[in-house]
């Protein structure tokens, strides 16, 4: 497994973004304003900037961890005995990869995700 980027959802996508980049002089790989969506890189590290809309509601988790894995069903089997309430299928993106997303016990979201070829 590898922690591909940590996932900060937010209401002020813009500013978050400049801040990042001037602040932190990360750079902005992936840019989607239609999206609301950037994906900011560091020297070994990535954050991923993601839109909240008005209407969307508001869970417990304002960040989440993307983690990449190499087999998915492999990793759900295992950690599926770990979480104590019913789990959501895999999904396909139109990306091209599988992912899934599950909570930490204090509500934090993690998106476990395979590329597929």
């Amino acid at each position: 497994m590898e922690l591909f980027a940590i996932e900060i959802r937010t209401a002020q996508w813009q500013p978050m973004l400049m801040w990042y980049t001037a602040a932190l002089k990360m750079d902005c790989r992936l840019r989607s304003e239609e999206d609301g969506y950037a994906l900011l890189t560091g020297e070994q590290w990535r954050i991923s900037l993601l839109q909240l809309q008005d209407d969307q509601p508001r869970d417990r988790s304002a960040i989440s961890l993307a983690i990449e894995v190499e087999n998915l069903d492999l990793v759900q089997r295992h950690v599926r005995e770990y979480l104590p309430e019913p789990i959501d299928p895999i999904q396909k993106s139109d990306e091209g990869f599988l992912q899934w997303t599950i909570a930490d016990p204090d509500g934090n979201r993690i998106k476990l995700f395979q590329f597929v070829r």
